[in-house]
């Protein structure tokens, strides 16, 4: 194939070239990871939109001078013989005149053209559920001052398993990066993030229509369960392995052999082409709120983790919908089966919560930049009070979009909470900006008093360099990936979530973010000796599916340790052979009864001492199996059979308690903390997040607080440094803390 090089010079871009290349490059140091640019580390605040010409003023003025463009390859490659990329340099040029000194984060996707997918119909996607007639394919989004064509959900897609796709979109990702090494934009492109699957994210393309029958798969991997096979579960909400291993393995070998592996194909030719000196990273490691999570893309972190060649994981943070009947579709109020409070999402008073597993991502030297979507109040309330009247995009806005971003003093209270999480957690972030192509069909930093707000931020998280962002939490929330490959198919529940997807991971994290106490989240893999002696509660959540060897390993952890370690329905259950209770029995010191007939999953507690008191929690579900110990101390039984559904005991030098169910709401996980000698930081249950030398408070209640921390911080609002603050806030305040 001949490739053509069209030359399209631009005076903003020759005027870099007496510059030197940039240098990019991730350190862990003082307890997290952190971006060096030019050898300085740099606060890590990009900012990108769907218009970005008509953003890039405003976010200058608020002190942000590192943009995203995204760059859809597709409109590269206008046909077999020519790469095309004078479209990006012109993009690169528009930037550079609004923000001469702009550096840029490019987002590359791994598109391709139309004509492609004419010349190569059996590279192509094929999907167990046909594509409806009576619904219209999207179209890809062209936006000129993006780079070309974006994302849409089509009908055709390339499989992903497919090596002509590979090697295609290798040839021009290879041409683009060689293309920009070798012009002045070197001094000041960073990085990339590499995109594929839908909306960029590793997300399967055409997920929702069950993918990948297509032979590239067959001829990787072998052979692929039908939709039948993959909706049934042996034993209710369950696989047995002793029955279900081809979907097990097929599952597995789908996201380690072909979506991780395609990632980390194209994230070391990056690596290659530009010698190691600039940064590499996707949007991966959704745990949370990952749709359509067993053909998702994301469930082989422990892969992607370790790879030399991803410095960061990038993703949009929670999104999770109210389940509260007659409630507005944009609004993000959580509760349980008996009508608990979970918490609130996004919006005012959210906790705008991470779907990756920050502390993990820290362990492994990655930077996490979070996606900051929520709407300003320069764009206007929605159409109808359902959130319809307007376009597709603007309707799926009044969905995303927290209530109270109509008003000024709740964007102020959002982004204080947004940009906040982002400085003392330690991770970066980006601003997204829909404004320009809904209807206010302007930024939505179009406001002094906006870009000002923002500015503040941005010189607090130039101080960040001096800090220590080490943990300081004592409660961890630990989860396992694989475990989602023997429980129960998303489509099996006729919606995008699957069962534990839904309860035990999405809505389980509303609370945890209300215990009033900072709260770390890993996998399992990452848990090591140490840990024992840092966290004081460990939260099981999902660990259904353990070898052994990883039985061994949690009891070498957690043996005298003194610590609280809470195991979740049906942990230990499944082994990579069968389902065996015995290692369940094991693996957390009870004996069990197993019901196998669909009982009510709702439990009805009693908790000794102080946070404690009577309380009904769970799922109002008829599910199976479910599980009673029949040792320990019941603290709690099935709402149906009074069997014991929540017990503890002591064993092996550590406080052992068995949850037969989630979502474990604020009440429950509170009386947890105080138990296991973990310390609650806010006498509310209030949203808190802390780093070694900073903290956050978000108030989920007006009144009055006290906030003891570990040692002295001041606050940022009274300029008192103590341990102990008496504060009086609305709902939503936010208070942050320095050392």
């Amino acid at each position: 194939m001949t490739i053509k090089h069209k030359q399209n010079t631009h005076p903003e871009i020759t005027q870099l070239q007496n510059e030197t290349a940039v240098h990019c490059d991730i350190r862990n140091e003082r307890g997290a990871p952190r971006l060096f640019l030019n050898h300085r580390e740099t606060y890590p605040l990009v900012a990108w939109s769907w218009g970005l010409e008509h953003s890039t003023p405003y976010f200058k003025q608020a002190g942000i001078n590192m943009l995203q463009p995204v760059l859809g390859l597709n409109a590269a490659w206008e046909n077999p013989t020519t790469f095309d990329f004078s479209e990006y340099d012109t993009v690169f040029a528009t930037l550079l005149r609004q923000n001469p000194d702009a550096y840029f984060l490019p987002r590359i996707l791994l598109d391709v053209p139309e004509w492609w997918k004419d010349k190569h119909p059996n590279e192509l996607v094929k999907l167990a559920r046909p594509f409806p007639k009576d619904r219209p394919a999207f179209r890809p989004i062209r936006r000129n001052s993006e780079g070309g064509w974006l994302w849409g959900l089509q009908t055709r897609e390339p499989s992903i398993a497919s090596n002509i796709w590979r090697q295609d979109m290798t040839a021009l990702l290879t041409a683009l990066l060689q293309h920009i090494k070798n012009s002045p934009l070197a001094s000041r492109v960073m990085g990339y993030q590499i995109g594929a699957g839908i909306y960029g994210e590793w997300h399967y393309f055409i997920s929702p229509y069950v993918p990948d029958f297509s032979e590239p798969v067959r001829q990787k991997i072998g052979h692929i369960p039908d939709l039948n096979t993959r909706n049934h579960t042996a034993f209710g909400l369950l696989r047995d392995p002793a029955q279900e291993q081809d979907t097990i393995t097929y599952f597995q070998r789908f996201h380690q052999d072909i979506c991780a592996d395609a990632l980390l194909h194209f994230a070391k030719v990056a690596k290659q082409e530009t010698n190691n000196q600039v940064i590499i990273g996707a949007f991966y490691g959704y745990l949370l709120e990952n749709v359509w999570i067993q053909d998702g893309g994301h469930l082989a972190p422990e892969k992607v983790l370790s790879s030399p060649h991803i410095d960061f994981f990038a993703s949009p943070y929670t999104y999770q919908r109210t389940n509260i009947q007659g409630r507005h579709p944009w609004e993000h109020d959580m509760v349980d089966g008996a009508n608990n409070d979970l918490g609130r999402a996004r919006g005012v008073a959210g906790d705008g919560g991470y779907r990756i597993l920050w502390e993990s991502l820290k362990r492994h030297n990655k930077l996490y930049f979070v996606e900051l979507d929520a709407n300003t109040y320069l764009e206007p309330p929605p159409i109808n009070p359902d959130g319809t009247g307007g376009t597709d995009v603007e309707n799926e806005l009044c969905m995303l979009g927290g209530d109270g971003t109509t008003t000024k003093e709740g964007t102020f209270r959002i982004l204080s909470r947004d940009l906040g999480q982002v400085f003392v957690k330690g991770n970066g972030g980006w601003l997204f900006d829909f404004g320009p192509v809904l209807r206010t069909k302007k930024s939505w930093y179009a406001d002094t008093e906006l870009t000002n707000f923002v500015q503040k931020f941005v010189h607090l998280g130039e101080k960040r360099s001096t800090l220590d962002l080490s943990s300081i939490a004592q409660i961890a929330a630990i989860y396992d990936a694989k475990s989602l490959f023997t429980t129960r198919y998303w489509a099996a529940e006729e919606k995008s979530m699957d069962f534990f997807s839904t309860w035990y991971l999405d809505s389980q994290s509303r609370s945890l973010h209300r215990i009033g106490a900072p709260v770390d989240s890993l996998y399992r893999f990452d848990l090591k000796p140490s840990d024992a002696t840092h966290y004081k509660l460990f939260l099981m959540i999902n660990t259904f599916y353990l070898t052994s060897k990883e039985i061994d390993h949690l009891h070498s952890i957690f043996h005298n340790s003194g610590a609280t370690v809470v195991w979740y329905y049906a942990s230990g259950f499944i082994t990579p052979n069968k389902l065996d209770l015995e290692h369940m029995q094991h693996l957390t010191g009870f004996q069990f009864k197993i019901h196998t007939d669909p009982g009510s999953l709702l439990i009805c507690a009693n908790l000794p001492g102080k946070e404690g008191g009577k309380i009904t929690f769970g799922i109002n579900e008829n599910r199976s199996p479910r599980f009673s110990p029949q040792n320990g101390e019941a603290l709690g039984h099935w709402a149906d059979n009074q069997e014991p559904a929540l017990a503890r005991l002591q064993t092996n030098g550590y406080t052992s308690i068995y949850a037969g169910t989630a979502p474990l709401p604020q009440k429950v996980l509170r009386w947890l903390t105080h138990q296991s000698g973990a310390h609650l930081w806010s006498t509310q249950p209030d949203i808190v997040m802390a780093s070694q030398d900073t903290a956050m408070l978000v108030a989920t209640s007006p009144g009055n607080r006290t906030l003891t921390l570990p040692h002295p911080l001041t606050s940022l609002s009274t300029h008192t440094k103590e341990n102990t603050h008496n504060v009086t806030l609305s709902y939503g305040d936010v208070e942050l803390f320095i050392k």
